[in-house]
């Protein structure tokens, strides 16, 4: 294992352990063997919130053919973890699984990718949490170590979006976590677009990676 991941999985293992969190989570880098619970936790959490939430489900269709092709597609960066998180490119990417007791009982219950987009830029993505495992530290902890690595090779401004109705997720980077309204520089606003045929928005944020001791 390269030294920079060692470190990761190293600091990973320690920042849980100094916050005490629950031992019967495990928060470490991604393996093959974790692709189908990753995307099943991607399907889960979208198709949740556009049924249960956005326009009292009037656009889930429109999340399912979204998610199909996140899934299915070969060009699609879940179908390509390796390639599109991790080599030289200072990415990463975090699973965070939940051990009941039961026998091989490991389930993917929370996840965070870290692409570099370039050299002074990265973007988190796939960061997506189990309702039921939600509000106990493990997101913010994962976006911890994002920022930490995406410092440690040299990134100055993270980027993310989410969608609008998305209170919680919205709340979850501004309020807690430091992020802004990305601005878009031709119209002066902040950056929005519409999402997957719908008259639903995307909000756009980002973070200065400098604007917070290391």
């Amino acid at each position: 294992m390269p030294r920079l991941e060692l470190v990761v999985v190293l600091l990973s293992l320690i920042s849980a352990t100094a916050v005490g969190m629950a031992t019967n989570y495990n928060l470490r880098r991604y393996r093959p063997s974790d692709l189908d619970g990753v995307k099943r936790l991607f399907a889960d959490n979208l198709q949740e919130e556009w049924r249960d939430t956005y326009h009292g489900g009037k656009y889930a269709e429109n999340a399912e053919r979204f998610v199909e092709s996140v899934v299915s597609s070969p060009e699609s960066d879940l179908n390509n973890v390796e390639e599109t998180y991790f080599g030289d490119t200072g990415g990463y990417f975090w699973v965070l699984t939940w051990l009941s007791g039961a026998e091989d009982d490991d389930v993917v219950v929370g996840t965070c990718g870290l692409q570099r987009l370039s050299s002074s830029t990265a973007e988190i993505r796939r960061m997506c949490m189990a309702r039921e495992h939600r509000r106990n530290g493990w997101g913010t902890e994962m976006l911890r170590l994002a920022k930490d690595r995406a410092r440690s090779v040299g990134v100055s401004k993270l980027v993310v979006s989410t969608i609008e109705h998305s209170v919680e997720g919205i709340d979850f980077y501004k309020t807690k976590n430091g992020f802004v309204d990305a601005m878009d520089e031709r119209t002066g606003r902040a950056k929005r677009s519409e999402v997957h045929g719908t008259p639903i928005c995307e909000v756009f944020m980002e973070f200065d990676i400098g604007s917070e001791k290391a």
